[in-house]
């Protein structure tokens, strides 16, 4: 290769480097716009975006959180509004002037959340109101300074500080059953938590109190079960009376409760009661069909104008007896205080009842009106050992009276005596039946003669969403998925959608 040859390519190789130079000159700022039109872009811009509002999102959980655990702050936002209390217990508890403590009483981790949120709302509404828990397996004795009664588990003492007095709401009070007369079963449908604390609170804020006697010794069905948590929630006192040895009715009787005798009484007895009832008493009597003609008891019934026919009543027209048993009456439901709010809502029900016919040859100061009734194609059996329960001859014509008020007026004084036929008619079974009004009949008419004192109604917590219940531990353990592991993983979903994005 001669001298030229040799100049001639040392030329071409250093004007190849050259523009290879200006190559990576103009190169270097394009690579510089590319990442900066990365972070530019709208993919950049929408990843960053979404991975902010998370952690803002996250943060304001947290906070929300913890600061509603440091102020007590819950919110109900079930369909039922099942922890809150209705508007009419509040309107109560604003009167409340006494310290109040609610204690419930349980095993540490194993009380029921829904027992728990419902009593935590009394002192949230009432600042007067204090709600303790204690466990009573640690401290058995506790409950034995307030009541004599078997404590049950998830069960509350309501204690007035200011006057001393207490009252005890047991587990079993604050269950609502349905009897099913199908199967003859009871179903637990609800629970009465808010209902039971009310009364509670208003039998340890209230001095005096109506008192109702129950009459005993004539073979007289005793206080039910249900009536007795009735006669509880509605803060009435009630005590037994043997009539065959006492000289009066005692002075604080508000009422005279005579259940179903099965034996008669004495003269002495009928004067007895006749004397505290012209007297402005007043009494709620409930017959029940006997083999037996009890003279004296009706003589007493007389003497306000009501008679009790022989025999049974059996119902001639299908809407007014249950199903195939023409002797469960269903009586039409006529307009009265004792009736009110039952008429046209629900209906009464009445097995094995004699008629009741009231008399026109009655003094004027004795006003009689029948407002439980049978149709006219009643009928009532004479022979109750008959195979059949068709009309027969003998047989005495309706309509009658199931339920009849005899109010007497003289010299100012008033006498209400109000007259019930039916041998279940104030059962368990029929008193604890929803559907049936029978209840809220008896329960109305024992307040408005006793001397009602203003009750609070409440609605039961529907059961029909399971009750939970869970320890320390569990709730611990769900709290930490709610504010910690669920907000990180969101936060970790965010972050990987931004990295694939940007690739």
């Amino acid at each position: 290769m001669d001298e030229k040859e040799i100049r001639e390519e040392s030329q071409q190789i250093v004007e190849d480097i050259l523009e290879k130079s200006d190559q990576i000159k103009q190169e270097t700022p394009q690579k510089k716009r590319s990442k900066k039109a990365t972070f530019q872009s709208r993919k950049f811009k929408g990843g960053a975006y979404a991975t902010v509002l998370s952690v803002i999102v996250i943060v304001l959980v947290l906070f929300i959180n913890l600061a509603a655990k440091q102020l007590n702050l819950t919110f109900d936002l079930t369909s039922q509004g099942r922890y809150s209390l209705t508007e009419e217990t509040k309107e109560f508890l604003k009167g409340i002037q006494d310290e109040i403590t609610i204690y419930y009483l349980g095993e540490t981790d194993t009380q029921l959340e829904l027992f728990e949120k419902i009593a935590k709302q009394f002192p949230k509404t009432c600042s007067k109101i204090t709600l303790e828990f204690k466990d009573i397996v640690k401290n058995p004795r506790f409950a034995s300074q307030y009541t004599d009664e078997t404590i049950e588990y998830d069960s509350f003492i309501v204690v007035n500080e200011t006057n001393g007095r207490s009252k005890y709401v047991g587990y079993s009070d604050m269950i609502v059953q349905e009897f099913n007369y199908s199967t003859y079963q009871s179903t637990i449908t609800g629970v009465n938590v808010e209902g039971k604390l009310d009364a509670a609170i208003q039998y340890v804020t209230t001095e005096d109190l109506p008192k109702i006697y129950v009459v005993e010794g004539h073979g007289e069905g005793s206080v039910s079960n249900v009536l007795s948590s009735l006669l509880a929630d509605s803060n009435i006192m009630y005590e037994t009376l043997n009539t065959l040895t006492c000289e009066t009715v005692p002075e604080d009787c508000n009422l005279l409760y005579i259940y179903q005798p099965q034996s008669d009484y004495t003269k002495e007895e009928i004067t007895l009661i006749k004397n505290y009832l012209t007297g402005g008493g007043n009494a709620v009597i409930c017959v029940d069909y006997v083999s037996q003609t009890l003279s004296n008891f009706s003589e007493l019934l007389g003497y306000y104008g009501v008679s009790v026919t022989e025999g049974i009543v059996v119902e001639g027209n299908s809407n007014n007896f249950i199903g195939n048993y023409p002797n469960q009456l269903v009586p039409t439901i006529g307009t009265s205080d004792f009736t009110e709010g039952i008429r046209g809502k629900k209906f009464i029900v009445s097995s094995v009842a004699s008629g009741l016919l009231t008399k026109e040859d009655i003094r004027d100061t004795v006003t009689l009106s029948g407002f439980l009734t049978t149709s006219d194609q009643a009928y009532s059996k004479i022979n109750t050992k008959a195979s059949t329960l068709l009309k027969e001859d003998g047989d005495i014509d309706g309509p009658f009276y199931i339920g009849v008020l005899a109010e007497e007026n003289y010299n100012d004084i008033t006498t209400k005596v109000v007259v019930y036929s039916g041998r279940y008619l104030f059962d368990d079974s029929s008193l604890a039946t929803s559907s049936f009004g029978n209840s809220q009949l008896l329960l109305k008419t024992i307040n408005e003669l006793a001397g009602e004192i203003e009750t609070i109604s409440v609605r039961a917590t529907s059961t029909s969403e399971e009750m939970i219940s869970m320890t320390s531990a569990q709730k611990n353990r769900n709290g930490i998925i709610v504010t910690a592991v669920l907000p990180l993983l969101i936060l970790g979903t965010g972050i990987a959608v931004v990295i694939k994005r940007r690739r």
